[in-house]
């Protein structure tokens, strides 16, 4: 019950088999006996529930406050924090991909309601004692009661009352702010209107999708593939430069002053415990433990990726001038041109055309490409099952132990909502719907949330795919005996290394081949056009990591001593790097991260991607061995977070961690 409202932000035998076992989709097999389905609420359903679980949950807890000695106390909270998960896990997904609006309206209200919960228990002196007063019988009792201890600490429970009131109001506040902060994104219905002759380079089939409005102008959204491909493509620029600016004012003002209040409480908070700022009080509990660490690390990386972002932007820069047909002095690059110049380039440097890969990575084929690699390496399959969902586009899969002819044990359920609709999460992400308890026999289920195009994928989406599918498999695939630690409920600067891991399966010869195996009817991927991939991925990668650099200084920029003014601190930021501040955009109302558990944390994407990269050298260049993905699963993904990460990288690798391979990644050296 540490991050009850916290989604994880954060998927056959080799090819026969699979193929027989996705052919069962539907069939009526008898459920799996531990098999757990998310529940159909609706708003009216949420509405009657959420009063009699939130009680049920406060009434297991006195209860708990109740017992004097220590005793169980590890079983109890475990217990507390399944039966809160069951109910607010689907409540808190169903607030963010609900298809009516008044279901996630209701939904958000009830996890609002529930952020007490967050606190409240953690707050307890008698739970306190109780914890406290627990002899650990192993190490996975001594990890559990210290992350407890930790949070108990961090509720501020040795504070005086009158401080300890305040941090409970401080952290409720916080929760239903963000909330708020992200259904304002989600809600938000700005479209950007263009005559047809605007839309030239794009896709037929991009074109052919859009809505008109009375005038027969195409309606164009902001959602990820719409806005993607737009940008990539639309040679018109003003009206790339429209949607630009309507994408970079997502959320709108009312989110800015949301994070500007956030930024406020954190700071107050932090110095009620005795620390100068957030990232100070915050980085104590992550693998860099200090603003001076992250600092350090950053500089690294804008050394690193300094000279590549000149050479990619001067690329760019002589593209459009040569495009217009006019002197580069003449010509301003801007950053509504940067992704339509990096595809012209890379089609013409590298014969690579983002958008005719769609055909080379259909939809649905590469979703069975995803869960293939998953099986192949994982030992599990995948069986398609017919249950009820939140909307007719989610699909619904069992996870077993895969055996030479049949599925074998079950091990957990997973559930995919893959692409856009009014109203739904925006992005990407992995939802926790169900965390694992080998205390209690009880399996896991995720949900990963998306919005991919519905015809295919670019390289870059199925990258994204992967990314997200690997916290998936992270969730389920975990074998702790507490569910608090399932998963990803792991140091924030490392629950991105395993799905960052799984997304070189998008970039390599060996997996790419067996892509053909998936999708006979596609155009074979010879190893020429790999390399042509590959080399075309690493073009831009120096204007890439930058804007990385840009988003993890300006978080900590926001956490480190007094906040600034949200807003005015992107500017100044923006205005100092090469492409400037476009006037009138906001990019901080849409950056929900700020708001959730990357505060003083967004870093860690990088961070991460050290420990990623790394751990991809145990595969041995062996992308596709069984034996080395099953020591990957039991070492890294079924450990979840009983056991630090440092331990567990080290344990993989046999030695210590390096940086070497993201350091040669960021500046484009590494093959």
């Amino acid at each position: 019950m540490r991050a009850l409202l916290k989604s994880a932000l954060a998927g056959v035998a080799c090819c026969a088999a699979g193929a027989a076992l996705a052919a069962d989709a539907g069939k009526p097999l008898a459920a799996p006996p531990q098999r757990w389905l998310m529940p159909t609420l609706d708003a009216r359903a949420i509405e009657a529930r959420c009063g009699v679980e939130y009680a049920r949950a406060r009434n297991r807890m006195h209860a708990m406050e109740k017992r004097g000695e220590p005793g169980a106390i590890l079983a109890e909270w475990n217990r507390l924090s399944s039966s809160v998960q069951d109910f607010i896990g689907p409540v808190f997904l169903l607030a963010n991909t609900a298809t009516d609006a008044a279901t996630r309206k209701v939904a958000l209200g009830c996890a609002e309601r529930f952020t007490t919960l967050e606190i409240e228990p953690f707050q307890s002196p008698k739970l306190y004692a109780r914890v406290r007063g627990l002899r650990p019988a192993d190490a996975i009792e001594r990890q559990y009661r210290q992350d407890l201890l930790d949070t108990f600490e961090d509720a501020g429970i040795a504070l005086k009352a009158d401080k300890r009131k305040r941090v409970r109001e401080i952290r409720e506040d916080i929760e239903k702010i963000s909330l708020q902060f992200q259904s304002n994104v989600n809600e938000d219905q700005s479209v950007v209107t263009i005559a047809p002759e605007q839309a030239r380079g794009l896709p037929q089939d991009w074109i052919n999708t859009r809505k008109r409005d009375a005038e027969g102008r195409l309606i164009v959204t902001l959602d990820t593939p719409t806005y993607t491909s737009f940008l990539d493509n639309a040679i018109d620029e003003h009206a790339r430069r429209d949607l630009y600016v309507a994408k970079m004012r997502q959320g709108g003002s009312a989110n800015l002053e949301l994070l500007d209040r956030v930024l406020a409480l954190r700071h107050e908070m932090a110095q009620l415990y005795g620390y100068p700022d957030f990232a100070t009080f915050s980085l104590r509990r992550a693998m860099a433990k200090t603003p001076a660490a992250v600092a350090e690390f950053l500089a690294k990386v804008r050394g690193a990726v300094d000279e590549g972002e000149t050479r990619d932007l001067d690329a760019l820069h002589a593209d459009k001038a040569s495009m217009l047909g006019r002197p580069v002095a003449d010509v301003t690059l801007h950053r509504w041109d940067v992704s339509f110049h990096e595809e012209r380039v890379r089609r013409s440097r590298y014969q690579v055309d983002q958008e005719a890969l769609r055909s080379y990575f259909p939809s649905e084929k590469s979703v069975a490409f995803t869960m293939r690699l998953a099986e192949m390496l994982y030992g599990i399959a995948f069986v398609a099952r017919d249950v009820p969902r939140w909307s007719s586009d989610v699909r619904y899969y069992d996870v077993f132990e895969r055996t030479a002819s049949a599925p074998g044990a079950f091990i957990g359920g997973i559930y995919l909502d893959l692409f856009p609709r009014d109203g739904k999460y925006t992005h990407a992400a992995a939802f926790t719907l169900r965390s694992v308890s080998t205390l209690s026999g009880r399996k896991p289920a995720s949900a990963l949330v998306a919005n991919l195009d519905r015809t295919g994928l670019t390289q870059e989406e199925l990258e994204t795919l992967l990314h997200e599918f690997g916290h998936v498999l992270h969730g389920v695939l975990s074998k702790t005996r507490y569910v608090d630690h399932g998963g990803t409920n792991v140091k924030r600067d490392f629950v991105e290394a395993p799905s960052q891991m799984f997304e070189e399966w998008a970039r390599r010869e060996q997996p790419l081949h067996l892509f053909a195996e998936i999708c006979r009817e596609c155009p074979p991927l010879s190893p020429q056009m790999v390399e042509r991939l590959r080399k075309a991925r690493l073009f831009g990668i120096g204007i890439l990591y930058a804007r990385q650099w840009q988003y993890a200084n300006y978080d900590m920029v926001l956490h480190t001593g007094s906040p600034p003014s949200a807003l005015q601190a992107w500017i100044e930021i923006e205005r100092a790097s090469r492409l400037g501040h476009v006037e009138g955009t906001i990019l901080p109302a849409s950056f929900g991260h700020l708001v959730g558990g990357y505060a003083a944390g967004y870093y860690g994407y990088m961070w991460s991607q050290v420990l990623a990269l790394d751990m991809l050298s145990g595969f041995h260049g062996r992308m596709l061995d069984p034996v080395a993905g099953r020591r990957y699963r039991k070492v890294i993904l079924e450990m979840g977070g009983q056991r630090p990460p440092q331990e567990l990288v080290e344990t993989f690798l046999g030695r210590k961690p390096n940086s070497d391979a993201f350091f040669a990644e960021i500046s484009g050296a590494r093959d």
